[in-house]
């Protein structure tokens, strides 16, 4: 047995976006714990795991966080919270308009119709 300890993460998580198994749309974020790593060992801290990917069912987008230097970090955390800032405004929108449409008069899809 070594002295090598197990990575440690703040988030790690991965989820898929439909109900529908089929429609495998996803979100994954993992960013690694470096805090307790030795300032000595710079491989592992200076390389540690950010990753935020998100997928529908037919595109996938990787978000880059460079964390090198100072500059890159805080571009990388204006980055992270502009993204947040954006989602969370949709978000809010799509509440309206979820409670809106649901609020108009009943118009039967014709995907839910049945045929005779």
């Amino acid at each position: 047995m070594g002295n090598e300890s197990t990575a440690r993460y703040h988030v790690r998580r991965r989820e898929f976006l439909n109900e529908n198994p089929e429609a495998p749309a996803f979100i994954i974020g993992i960013v690694q714990d470096t805090r307790e790593i030795p300032d000595e060992n710079e491989d592992a801290w200076k390389w540690a795991t950010i990753q935020l990917d998100l997928a529908d069912c037919f595109r996938r987008v990787s978000f880059d966080f460079d964390m090198a230097d100072r500059e890159a970090r805080a571009n990388s955390l204006r980055k992270i919270n502009l993204i947040a800032e954006v989602i969370n405004e949709v978000r809010e929108a799509i509440v309206l308009e979820v409670d809106s449409r649901d609020a108009r008069p009943h118009v039967q899809c014709l995907s839910e119709t049945a045929v005779a």
